[in-house]
């Protein structure tokens, strides 16, 4: 199945082109997927001008094609979070990019003059957050400045495309945006309100620190793909982080090279991203309320709990005692 649609300056005209592509109607700012189709849903909220979150969560029982045609002057700009373990295939200006959680494409933002085509497979539930920005209330928001490398290239009114990688962080939060979307909590919209935002201003940062488009500092493509391969085994096992000649001799690289490789893809050594990732999982468990301090540092793997303590400290600010009272 093909579903195709372009951009526009009203994101509700939009939303209503999408749900006629899939012979769905519009009800309260969302749609169901047919169910000869499979299963989920497309919602969007508005939260004013110049801002929307769109939520899709899918599971289909044949392949589906995405087409965004291009469009010469809109003002519309949607930065697509791809937060899946098992990813997608994009094609866009005839190269074929895996997109996703795993990979160095995690976060796609195309102009309105760009056009691009996803293909989602069949049997695979997920869902997909887009936080779409107005050109000029972006510009306004930012004061025109130049010195703003997104500023720099909406300006330009050249086409362009960017790609990003969506950091452990940045998931979580798309996992509690996920979380509300599907509750029934008084205070959805005002909380989705604030995690969208904080997603967006993420994903600038992160953007302000790499101003290079399609370039890990000279990386070659392949060190890019094994690098995200490590940091995917680090996540995976951060209780017990796998040792450097270990991971040195999986991914064919020089512990030095994987080193330097690691710090200037992700801004960090393995071991410092190893440990914050491991104080984001604490901070997590504790968030839930269902363990306590010294149960918490043990699952992690702590045996000596000042040392837990102080790990955390340096990564909040805060110790995990008067965190987990908050």
């Amino acid at each position: 199945m093909q579903v195709e649609f372009s951009a526009k300056d009203n994101p509700r005209e939009w939303f209503k082109t999408v749900a006629r592509e899939f012979g769905a109607n519009v009800i309260n700012n969302a749609f169901d997927i047919p169910s000869s189709l499979g299963e989920g849903f497309f919602r969007q909220i508005y939260f004013f001008k110049g801002f929307t979150l769109s939520y899709l969560h899918f599971k289909l029982f044949e392949p589906l094609e995405l087409i965004r045609h291009s469009v010469p002057d809109a003002r519309l700009i949607p930065i697509m979070f791809y937060s899946q373990d098992i990813p997608l295939e994009q094609n866009i200006d005839e190269q074929k990019k895996l997109v996703g959680y795993h990979t160095s494409n995690g976060i796609f933002m195309p102009s309105p003059q760009t056009e691009s085509r996803w293909m989602i497979p069949a049997g695979i539930e997920g869902y997909q957050v887009t936080v779409t920005i107005e050109k000029n209330w972006f510009l306004q928001t930012l004061d025109y400045s130049k010195t703003v490398y997104l500023n720099h290239l909406l300006l330009s009114g050249n086409p362009f495309y960017l790609f990003e990688s969506l950091t452990p962080y940045m998931r979580q939060l798309i996992g509690t945006i996920h979380d509300l979307i599907n509750s029934e909590d008084k205070l959805q919209n005002l909380k989705l309100h604030q995690r969208s935002m904080e997603l967006l201003n993420l994903f600038l940062e992160q953007l302000e620190q790499r101003t290079v488009v399609h370039d890990f500092l000279g990386i070659n493509q392949l060190d890019v793909q094994k690098v995200f391969a490590v940091r995917k085994q680090l996540l995976e096992n951060l209780t017990n982080v796998p040792p450097l000649k270990q991971l040195s001799l999986e991914t064919g690289m020089s512990i030095s090279k994987l080193q330097k490789c690691f710090q200037q893809v992700f801004g960090k050594s393995i071991s410092q991203y190893a440990l914050s990732g491991k104080m984001n999982l604490a901070k997590q468990l504790l968030d839930s309320k269902k363990y306590s301090v010294s149960e918490v540092g043990y699952q992690l793997g702590y045996s000596n709990l000042s040392h837990f303590s102080k790990a955390f400290n340096n990564e909040f600010g805060i110790n995990p005692k008067a965190y987990s009272y908050k």
